[in-house]
């Protein structure tokens, strides 16, 4: 495969995904990778536009059963009950309308507000929707992200959150979906995303050993894995490269290895698969595209080579997960 981002042949795979998902990846339909390959508004016409956004309003919970966001209509339990919002799909929610360039005159906050407490648990943890027993690591970061866009940390219990957090942190500098769980890759970028947007990256003690743990996630010559003496995998290259950016230390990443290996697992009909050896879903493009943006240099006299290689890719908001253009538009519209 080609050692250069096939932009247009993954331009095409996102309009596919788009238009017509396959069954098998429905359950990734909340990811866009047209936003970082910078086409978002250029690929999907005005009218397409409205009515992706209005189905996402139509997604949206009266204040009366609860506010926020559900996933779908198929979460309906009746004609009359909507089903729950789901904390995940809230966040999915603001993304997506500000991918569309929405202007957010139909979110209600003040009720959106209101769910995002009542998912939160006295230990500080959070459930997906209120008063379920699920709880983890993946769902403060949800919670965050939300507060953060909406300026909303007066909703929640920070600090218990936090502490939550740290509980999930173990002996090896890694963090674990909870306490006593095992370290990995996704959960340790949930955390320290979450203490970034809550500006408490100063409570990471030993951050080094973090460091430490996410640098040895990067196989000789390769990409990342997500737990020790475990194969690599595309989607790690962006949990674990993002919370090194996170941690301002990117630069340790062997840059040329993790590119090459993103880049060898593109496919002939565009998109990236988890491996070289699998077919492409939309999980693994898309967060494969948000590994390699992070690998674009920040300066003309960074490595050009590598630049060429990613060119047409859009500069990442990584807290966010969100293009810096989209998160941007997101603050300037939605508070």
């Amino acid at each position: 495969m080609s050692m250069t981002l096939e932009h247009k042949k993954h331009v095409a795979f996102w309009v596919r995904c788009l238009r017509m998902l396959p069954q098998p990846y429905t359950s990734g339909d909340t990811q866009s990778g047209l936003d970082l390959l910078g086409v978002a508004q250029s690929k999907i016409p005005e009218e397409e536009r409205k009515d992706l956004i209005d189905w996402i309003y139509a997604q949206q919970i009266a204040a009366s059963q609860g506010g926020g966001f559900r996933g779908s209509p198929c979460h309906a339990t009746s004609r009359t009950t909507p089903g729950p919002s789901h904390i995940t799909m809230c966040y999915n929610a603001l993304q997506n309308l500000a991918i569309l360039r929405d202007d957010f005159a139909r979110v209600d906050r003040a009720s959106l507000k209101k769910f995002i407490a009542s998912c939160q648990h006295v230990d500080g943890s959070f459930s997906p929707s209120p008063g379920q027993a699920e709880r983890d690591a993946r769902f403060v970061y949800c919670a965050f992200a939300l507060c953060d866009m909406l300026d909303a940390w007066s909703s929640i219990n920070t600090d218990a959150a936090v502490h939550f957090l740290l509980q999930c942190r173990n002996h090896d500098g890694g963090f674990g979906q909870g306490s006593g769980q095992e370290s990995q890759g996704g959960s340790t970028f949930c955390a320290l995303a979450s203490l970034a947007m809550s500006s408490r990256l100063d409570r990471l003690e030993n951050r080094e050993l973090t460091i430490d743990w996410l640098c040895s996630r990067q196989q000789s010559g390769s990409g990342f894995n997500g737990r020790p003496e475990k194969p690599t995998d595309t989607c790690y290259s962006f949990w674990c490269g993002a919370s090194l950016a996170i941690l301002g230390v990117h630069a340790l990443i062997d840059s040329s290895s993790d590119v090459s290996w993103l880049l060898s697992a593109q496919t002939r009909v565009g998109g990236i698969a988890k491996t070289p050896e699998d077919m492409p879903d939309v999980m693994h493009s898309y967060l494969s595209h948000a590994a390699l943006v992070m690998h674009i240099p920040s300066s003309e006299e960074a490595d050009k080579e590598v630049s060429l290689r990613l060119e047409g890719l859009q500069r990442l908001e990584p807290r966010w997960n969100l293009s810096e253009m989209s998160a941007e538009w997101l603050r300037n519209h939605i508070r």
